[in-house]
């Protein structure tokens, strides 16, 4: 095989990396907004069909509120509307995973940060998820679809779901999401989060944001991770909220206009967190590979949502 055969490939992936780094900083400026307008109008009937499921879901007066809350502060307490015996079906497993957490460890495939361990890498297949799996369940129950949904205006795309556990990480320098940050996976993130440890107080490390109307300042900004000396050089420390919850509370954030930050670690603490991330399609970076992976029978708002 010749030299250029062979670096052919490696050079169209420095060329894809190029282009999602240009995206990335076009994406955390309002020019987004004009890439994910521009994307929306390549695909109106596919978003068409998205409102019209989005109808189809229940309307209950608790999901209304709760979506207003999360349009306005860009964050929502969840835990008394979502169901709890699907909550306690995602505590089974994680407790199943903790019990092997050595094991688990060594195996994760996301290792660059060193304050937490991804504890779900084993239950991937070709990178996807099973949607029986019950972390995959929890996030399609249709309150969270509906409260996302009613915010998004129309049914959000499920991006991943995750479950970490964060660990202390004395004598070192807060690095990655132990900074304050705003997501970029789109210009609409919403994460569903669920408590699977008890979070005290700061010492267990709380997941901490600043409202999206107090976060507004840091909207354009270029910066990816700040420290808190920044972030609270043109914020006052008032408008912080600090997520101090007991087991299975459970919220959404808007975490591409919410600043945050968490997993502060200290002493012998540690903190098991779900994630279920949702954006608002189309993305504007190219479609990842697929995450998840037909288990069992599915309905038409389900298929959408994952993109099945």
């Amino acid at each position: 095989m010749s030299n250029t055969a062979s670096t052919a490939p490696v050079a169209k992936k420095q060329k894809i990396n190029q282009f999602r780094r240009l995206l990335w900083h076009i994406n955390r400026t309002d020019l987004g907004w004009v890439t994910k307008t521009a994307l929306t109008s390549l695909q109106l009937g596919a978003r068409a069909k998205r409102i019209e499921l989005l109808k189809t879901l229940p309307v209950k007066p608790e999901w209304s509120e709760a979506s207003r809350k999360l349009s306005e502060q860009g964050h929502v307490d969840v835990t008394s509307i979502v169901d709890r015996s699907l909550a306690e079906a995602v505590a089974a497993v994680a407790q199943d995973k903790v019990s092997r957490l050595d094991e688990l460890a060594g195996k994760q495939l996301l290792g660059h940060k060193s304050f937490w361990v991804s504890l779900l890498d084993e239950d991937l297949v070709n990178g996807a998820f099973a949607t029986d799996h019950p972390f995959v369940r929890y996030a399609l129950q249709p309150a969270a679809l509906r409260i996302i949904g009613d915010f998004m205006h129309e049914l959000p795309q499920l991006s991943d779901v995750l479950l970490t556990l964060s660990r202390p990480t004395e004598n070192q320098p807060l690095s990655y999401s132990q900074l304050w940050h705003l997501d970029h996976d789109d210009k609409r993130v919403c994460k569903l989060f669920i408590y699977l440890t008890d979070v005290r107080d700061t010492a267990d490390g709380p997941l901490t944001f600043i409202p999206a109307p107090a976060s507004k300042p840091f909207r354009n900004t270029l910066k990816s991770h700040m420290s808190d000396d920044k972030v609270f050089s043109r914020v006052d420390r008032s408008a912080v909220k600090e997520m101090v919850a007991p087991r299975l509370s459970s919220f959404i954030v808007n975490t591409a206009r919410c600043l945050h930050m968490g997993s502060r670690i200290l002493s012998d603490r540690t903190r098991l967190l779900y994630t279920a991330t949702y954006i608002q399609p189309p993305r504007i970076y190219p479609e990842p590979p697929a995450r998840f992976r037909a288990a069992d029978a599915l309905n038409e708002i389900e298929r959408t949502a994952m993109r099945l």
